[in-house]
């Protein structure tokens, strides 16, 4: 069976997002009156991310990766992701199914073992909602990408942590907002859920984060198993 396709509503939001927030640049908020203690709060946060994101070679951490949509039913996964710069990311599926998602930074690789399907996808090109965390790395930019970051009201999944939402652009439809949650004394980003314009929501939720262990470059790479069918793609997403 041909793996499923998503959505192309999600292109432009997997070329900028991650995701997210720390990027080459922070977003500046154009106010018409003198900034508030909360915008100051705001404004020194987001130096502080991007501060912090600026230093990191590469990352490693688990996570559980949450769908909920009107149209599909909810699904959650769990598993371990590893970054690395310059765009590289490995996300091993642990449960419900083994399956697994890498980019050695040109090139993007899903494949599913037990139905012996691999799905090869120009970076560029993919739709594929993992791809905005190379935010992480520096890809991006907020000031560009986004016309408002706020504090949101929301409540924290963990206790203590402060959370932002990021609004996108005008024409940009594919997406409502992004909601992103981190630690208020580390900076490290430990949640990330995007909120789709037909309603459905995808959420990250990151635990064990380590930061700069030296990664090899090898663990990006995927070379085919044997009997296994290589399906090419040109903006196609494996879900």
């Amino acid at each position: 069976m041909l793996l499923k396709l998503c959505s192309a509503k999600t292109s432009k939001l997997l070329l900028f997002l991650a995701v997210l927030l720390v990027l080459p640049t922070v977003c500046e908020m154009a106010l018409s009156a003198p900034p508030t203690a909360r915008d100051k709060d705001l404004e020194s946060s987001l130096d502080a991310l991007q501060k912090k994101y600026s230093r990191v070679r590469d990352l490693q951490m688990d996570f559980i990766q949450s769908y909920k949509s009107p149209r599909r039913a909810a699904k959650t996964e769990t598993g371990t992701l590893v970054l690395k710069r310059p765009g590289m990311m490995r996300w091993e599926y642990k449960t419900p199914v083994e399956k697994l998602f890498v980019s050695n930074g040109k090139t993007v690789y899903f494949y599913l073992p037990q139905e012996r399907q691999v799905q090869k996808t120009k970076v560029k090109e993919s739709r594929d909602q993992r791809i905005p965390f190379l935010f992480l790395l520096g890809k991006g930019n907020l000031k560009r990408d986004f016309s408002k970051v706020e504090w949101a009201d929301d409540r924290p999944f963990f206790q203590g942590n402060r959370v932002i939402l990021a609004y996108p652009k005008k024409g940009i439809d594919e997406f409502v907002k992004i909601l992103m949650e981190f630690s208020p004394q580390t900076f490290q980003l430990q949640r990330v859920t995007v909120f789709d314009v037909d309603g459905a929501m995808s959420e990250f939720v990151f635990t064990n984060v380590q930061e700069n262990l030296g990664t090899s470059a090898g663990v990006f790479d995927f070379k085919v198993p044997s009997n296994t069918e290589v399906i090419e793609s040109n903006e196609a997403v494996a879900q």
